[in-house]
């Protein structure tokens, strides 16, 4: 790009671009403007869009400069550019059978050919797009810019989503499908849940989508629907915080203008609803009627709660499963929607954004170091361990959560420890040793005697939604019952002692709590629950008969067992996949159960780490230094029982060398 394009931008400053007007034909010209101050520009809309990585043969001129950009780029500054306003552009009549007057999504959708001035893609204001608006061959400016992107969206009059052009979707005879669809769940936004659904809708497909006002799952009409919200913009990382913090949001597909919000609150009544596919699961079944709309629901959720900030490893583990160009824009597209970056000027030296190419690889290890110590505690080592089959980013530390990665497991530790349910390290305060490799993590805490993986199951890989229990479900439960089964026996003992929860009849109760991490789906104690419990067992005794007991695990009486089937509330089940996805089922040398990551092997050693409140499974590498695995959940180990033990024993504890 030319130097004459792009002058000294100060730090507060952005620049603004001005597209000349004319046909689709014409090569794009254009100009950039500098605004001194962001929040003293004049109104300006703002674009998002998918970069793409291939460079149109046709140039733009900008500035009286010749520049290439991308494909995509150069396709929506054509649709985007107004239109000359001479008698020469044809417009539709007003009896056009797609005109918006009399269809269906009149409100929240109209056409470019609908007129010819006040379109949506009529771009007469100036527009702000990051690919020109910000010298790409200037690190410092781009780091300095990228904390300004909040409020460059936040102050754009509108932010205008780039789809495509008609090439990407045959729009005359597939968008109105879209429209349709979108406009029925927009109804049954509008009516709530007054009309009959009842619990049938939730496992009869064919009732379902008939009380809803939809084609039976097979119609083809559900194949147009998913190739819509299949479009990559859904995907990207960055588009987040562009839609989070728009006053009003378009999206553009060619000639087609729709509002964001019908397109957003769509996307959430389908995901509420049994139509959308589960945000963290990789599903090659057939979709028929099942939609990818999960991160477009969550975005618009985000959007309808301004002002809301999430903690940051929240939104770390929100994000990772979105795509970005570049790996750092998996940490610095958060900034602005975290508590902790409220202050995007003015952060912490240790995740100050950085494109220079020998620190990018500190970036990941320098965000856990502001959690930890910003937090005082070790949630962020939940989101860290190894992805079976995945290679992590450039042989990161095995303590650096792979932010590249989407992770389908999910956290025992969520955003933060401020209300966690366990307490394994027993309120011990963290403290992080000294070392001079950067790559060392060193925390205090204590290896628990004994405790050893002894065997496991294989990992649990299902879909674990719509009330379907799938063979590799059923396989799992079996597996890891397999491995505990003579637990249940009378007269069996640990060293002639056992926790209340490991006597014999208490084991299958202790194996459910185990499968679910000792919550409810509403993440209430799974013992405070006895509605749960009784949906657990039915679920045992409908997929193992008599093979797992349930009587140690419901508290009704036998009579009452024929209840259960008037029950399908499938919270047992819905919980447990979501916990198990991607870990395995283990069982110590001492004879404790436990859920723990998929890369364990035989021989790992559990350990309880200070500020950590669940415990953790490490692998010795000798010399004092560990691999770190993951977290774990074992019944006996949650709330401290094994740091009571090491008080009342004297033992020192121990500085653990992660790497």
């Amino acid at each position: 790009m030319s130097n004459q394009v792009y002058g000294p931008l100060g730090p507060k400053s952005i620049r603004l671009l001005s597209i000349v007007p004319g046909f689709a034909s014409e090569t794009i010209n254009c100009s950039l403007t500098v605004v001194d101050d962001r929040d003293q520009a004049p109104e300006y809309d703002a674009i998002s869009y998918v970069w793409g990585s291939n460079l149109s043969d046709e140039p733009i001129t900008c500035n009286g400069q010749r520049m290439v950009v991308t494909e995509n780029l150069i396709e929506a500054m054509r649709y985007l550019r107004p239109l000359p306003s001479w008698d020469s552009v044809i417009t539709w009549p007003e009896n056009h059978p797609l005109h918006s007057s009399h269809n269906v999504w009149r409100g929240f959708a109209t056409n470019r050919q609908e007129e010819r001035e006040h379109s949506a893609s009529q771009q007469q204001r100036p527009i702000w797009i990051d690919a020109l608006c910000i010298n790409q061959l200037d690190k410092a400016e781009k780091e300095n810019q990228v904390k300004l992107m909040d409020r460059i969206y936040a102050n754009a009059t509108t932010v205008k989503i780039w789809l495509g052009g008609a090439r990407s979707f045959q729009m005359y005879g597939r968008m109105p499908v879209v429209l349709a669809f979108v406009a029925q769940a927009l109804r049954n936004v509008r009516a709530g849940e007054d009309y009959p659904t009842a619990a049938r809708a939730a496992t009869d497909a064919t009732y379902r989508n008939s009380v809803h006002g939809f084609p039976i799952a097979t119609a083809e009409e559900w194949k147009v629907l998913y190739d819509f919200f299949d479009n990559p913009w859904f995907e990207r990382i960055w588009v987040v915080q562009e839609v989070v913090h728009a006053k009003q949001a378009i999206a553009i597909l060619g000639d087609w203008h729709v509002e964001l919000a019908a397109l957003g609150e769509a996307a959430r009544w389908f995901q509420a609803h049994g139509f959308g596919l589960p945000s963290n699961v990789k599903y090659t079944g057939d979709t028929k009627d099942l939609l990818p709309v999960a991160k477009l629901a969550a975005m618009w959720q985000m959007h309808c709660t301004p002002g809301k900030r999430s903690p940051l490893l929240q939104m770390l583990r929100d994000l990772r499963g979105r795509k970005s160009t570049l790996k750092v824009d998996k940490v610095y597209a958060a900034y602005s929607l975290a508590e902790e970056t409220a202050e995007t000027e003015k952060l912490n030296p240790l995740i100050e954004p950085t494109y220079d190419h020998e620190l990018v690889n500190e970036v990941y290890q320098n965000m856990v170091r502001f959690l930890v110590i910003n937090h005082g505690n070790l949630a962020a080592l939940s989101h860290a361990g190894g992805i079976q089959g995945v290679k992590t980013l450039d042989q990161l530390p095995s303590w650096v959560p792979d932010w590249s990665q989407g992770k389908e497991s999910v956290e025992l530790i969520d955003g933060s420890q401020d209300d966690t349910p366990y307490n394994a390290d027993g309120g011990e305060n963290l403290v992080i040793g000294d070392s001079i490799d950067p790559r060392c993590f060193s925390v205090k805490g204590i290896r628990i005697p004994t405790r050893v993986i002894r065997a496991y199951g294989d990992r649990l890989i299902s879909y674990g939604f719509r009330h379907t229990t799938y063979k590799e479900e059923r396989d799992f439960v079996k597996s890891a019952w397999s491995l505990i089964a003579h637990l249940a026996n009378k007269g069996n003992s640990i060293r002639g002692e056992r926790l209340e929860m490991y006597q014999p009849e208490n084991i299958p109760r202790t194996f459910v709590s185990t499968l679910t991490a000792g919550l409810t789906n509403i993440r209430k104690p799974v013992d405070e629950d006895p509605g749960f419990l009784d949906d657990a067992a039915n679920w045992m005794s409908k997929q193992f008969g008599g093979r797992i007991p349930v009587s140690g695990i419901s508290k009704k009486p036998k009579w009452q067992t024929a209840l259960w089937n008037s029950s399908n509330s499938g919270r047992f089940h819905e919980t447990f996949t979501r916990v198990c996805l991607h870990r395995r089922f283990f069982i110590t040398t001492e004879n404790l159960m436990g859920i723990g990551p998929e890369t364990m092997e035989k021989d790992d050693i559990i350990v309880i780490l200070f500020g950590g409140k669940v415990p953790y499974v490490v692998r010795e590498l000798g010399e004092n230094e560990y691999s770190f695995i993951g977290e774990c959940y074992v019944p006996g180990l949650m709330f401290g029982e094994a740091v009571k033990q090491w008080r009342e024993s004297g033992r020192k504890a121990n500085f653990f060398n992660l790497v």
